[in-house]
C-alpha cells in the first residue's frame, strides 16, 4: 500500500473523532438548560426582628447575681418537669409539670443539687444538676426546675435557651389581643403563626415537612396533642 494511503487510514479515525466531539460540544451548548425551581425565600417578618435577651451565664455565682429576685418566663414550654422544693432540695418523688409556655417564674435562688441515679429529664444528668428555685404568681410554695448540669467540674447553664428574661407580652406587643388571649389560655386558633402556636402549646412537635409556615404540625402539650395545618404561616385547621 502506498504511503499516502497508510497516512490517510491512520488520520481518518482521528478526524472522525474530532468531528464527533465538535458536534457533541455544539449540541450540549445549544440544548435548552433545565432550570431547577427554587422554593421562594421566606420573607423577613417583624417577628424575625425580635431578639430575646441572653445573659451568657458561666458560673453559679453569676447566675445568682443576675437571676435571684428576678421574674422570668418559660420559653421552652411543656419540656421540663418541675418539683416541690423543700428543705433545700427538690422533692424528686413528687414530679409535677411540665411547665407550660410563658409560665411566669419568680426566682428565689439558683442551686446545684445531686440528682438521683434514675432521674430522667431533657436536661442531661450530671454529677450535679443546676435548678432554679421559683414561685408562681399568687402561690407562696417553692418549686425547682432543672436548668443545667455539672459534669467533671464543668458547669453548663442552659437558661438562655429555656427562658425569656423579658415579658414576651412586651417583646411581641404588636400581636393582636385575641392572639395573646389564646396564648395565655394555651389554645390554638385559626390565623396563628407557627411562632404564636409554639408559644401557646410548646416546642415538642412533629411535622410532615420542613417548609416552615406551609405544613402540618402535631404539638404535644403535656397530655394533650394538637394538630395544626399552616398555609402562608397562618393556622388554617386546628384539631
Amino acid at each position: 500500500m502506498k504511503p499516502w494511503k497508510v497516512a490517510a487510514l491512520l488520520t481518518l479515525p482521528m478526524l472522525l473523532f474530532a468531528a464527533w466531539r465538535i458536534w457533541s460540544i455544539y449540541k450540549e451548548r445549544h440544548e435548552p438548560v433545565a432550570v431547577t425551581q427554587q422554593p421562594p425565600e421566606r420573607k423577613i417578618t417583624q417577628d424575625d426582628l425580635v431578639h430575646p435577651r441572653k445573659l451568657y451565664i458561666e458560673s453559679l455565682k453569676s447566675a445568682r447575681q443576675q437571676l435571684k429576685g428576678q421574674t422570668v418566663w418559660m420559653q421552652a414550654g411543656y419540656q421540663l418537669e418541675y418539683y416541690p422544693y423543700r428543705g433545700g432540695a427538690p422533692a424528686f418523688n413528687q414530679k409535677l409539670g411540665p411547665l407550660p409556655s410563658n409560665q411566669e417564674l419568680q426566682i428565689q435562688d439558683v442551686v446545684e443539687v445531686a440528682t438521683p441515679a434514675n432521674w430522667v429529664s431533657r436536661i442531661p444528668r450530671g454529677s450535679k444538676n443546676i435548678f432554679l428555685v421559683f414561685r408562681k404568681p399568687g402561690d407562696q410554695a417553692e418549686y425547682a426546675v432543672p436548668m443545667g448540669e455539672v459534669d467533671d467540674g464543668n458547669e453548663e447553664f442552659r437558661m438562655d435557651d429555656l427562658l425569656y428574661y423579658d415579658d414576651p407580652h412586651k417583646l411581641y406587643s404588636y400581636w393582636p389581643a385575641n392572639i395573646w388571649q389564646a396564648i395565655d389560655q394555651h389554645q390554638v386558633i385559626p390565623g396563628m403563626s407557627e411562632l404564636q402556636t409554639m408559644m401557646s402549646v410548646g416546642q415538642v412537635a412533629q411535622s410532615d415537612s420542613t417548609d416552615y409556615g406551609n405544613r402540618t404540625v402535631t404539638y404535644t402539650a403535656g397530655d394533650r396533642k394538637v394538630t395544626v395545618t399552616f398555609l402562608g404561616d397562618k393556622a388554617t385547621q386546628v384539631q
